[in-house]
């Protein structure tokens, strides 16, 4: 009964320490970004201070998602060192409560924080973050001006070969490209690639399995361009993988990753940033279960031997290091280095290591 009661008071004690952590660090965020959004939308449209927060606050979930970790790292180091403060922990542990029992109620708590965070605070924050981009490219054009987009690239395999489709823009719906171009690639015996025609078009619809061309013209190599009118080409590309390309990966929810991962696939094209973001997300509680850890390793040490903020200040570092190595192994992802398992799950997976260690350590020796 007592072992019970223990562990729901140290859970309780450090939910109220996270919600206390989130409620300071969106408190900051949400001050910070409005100023930034503030003046970086008033430089290209006319908007108020209402409008500048609307967009802030749904800019926010996204922010909130990128940093968990610093909110759980913090809220449990702030709970346990409170604990050891008030020698609650030497209390517990002169009772005969072990280390392992008493960070159990926290490392379960950031578990299902993990879980939460990746399984409804993404949905919710590429949700918002897509209806940030929309008004915001919306107060742009009230102004006259047109929102910067980078050109559009697609390649898809065919039996013979490949197609590098370019377009100046997509159209909102994501179905239609603007000034598409289609150049067909066919492989020689050598394996070499060789471009076999150039089809030019004003627009391309995407209509399930084929793109409906308006005002195309064809010209083969060597050949004066010939105008075709309106024709159709076939297409193993979906609506759904078109449609994510031109997002980035940040902006698909965690439910949609693994259809966009397949579509991508099936489609001929990259499929390593979705598949980099799907391990992330599923690597988080393990990420945030590394950063109770380290907040919890930092504050075992009794408060009456000093240094308890000498320790706790060296968590937060560990977590910091934690945070950017975890960033920079993603980068490394990105770029093709690392398999998105490796560099999604090393970080969490060491620095847990490492934490269990420092514990074990600690409490046995």
């Amino acid at each position: 009964m007592i072992s019970t009661r223990l562990s729901r008071y140290i859970f309780w004690q450090t939910l109220m320490g996270v919600v206390g952590a989130a409620c300071v660090i969106i408190a900051v965020i949400i001050l910070i970004d409005f100023v930034e959004t503030s003046r970086d939308i008033s430089r290209r449209a006319d908007v108020g201070a209402l409008q500048a927060l609307e967009l802030t606050l749904l800019k926010t979930p996204k922010l909130v998602q990128d940093t968990l970790a610093f909110i759980v790292l913090f809220g449990v180091l702030f709970t346990f060192f409170r604990l050891n403060r008030r020698s609650e922990l030497i209390v517990m542990r002169a009772s005969g409560y072990s280390a392992w029992r008493i960070l159990a109620p926290a490392g379960a708590l950031t578990l299902v924080a993990g879980l939460l965070g990746a399984a409804l605070l993404n949905p919710l924050s590429a949700a918002t973050n897509a209806r940030f981009e929309t008004l915001r490219a919306q107060h742009v054009l009230a102004r006259g001006e047109a929102p910067s987009t980078p050109r559009i690239w697609l390649r898809e395999t065919t039996p013979y070969g490949f197609v590098f489709i370019g377009a100046q823009s997509i159209d909102p719906d994501a179905s239609s490209l603007n000034a598409p171009v289609f150049r067909f690639f066919m492989e020689t015996p050598q394996g070499a690639p060789r471009l076999e025609r150039t089809v030019f078009a004003d627009q391309a619809e995407l209509r399930g399995g084929f793109w409906a061309l308006s005002g195309a013209s064809e010209a083969m190599p060597g050949d004066p361009l010939e105008a075709l009118g309106e024709v159709s080409l076939p297409t193993s590309i979906g609506a759904q993988a078109l449609f994510e390309r031109v997002r980035s990966p940040e902006g698909v929810s965690f439910w949609r990753l693994p259809g966009v991962i397949d579509s991508a696939r099936e489609a001929g094209l990259s499929s390593r940033p979705y598949e980099l973001r799907w391990q992330s997300l599923m690597a988080q509680p393990l990420l945030l279960f590394a950063a109770a850890l380290l907040a919890i390793g930092a504050t075992l040490r009794l408060h009456r031997l000093g240094g308890a903020a000498a320790f706790a200040a060296a968590g937060a570092g560990a977590g910091f290091l934690l945070f950017f190595s975890q960033a920079l192994l993603l980068g490394l992802g990105e770029a093709g280095t690392l398999g998105p398992i490796t560099a999604a799950w090393t970080t969490p997976a060491l620095f847990t290591l490492a934490g269990l260690f420092f514990i074990a350590t600690t409490e046995d020796g």
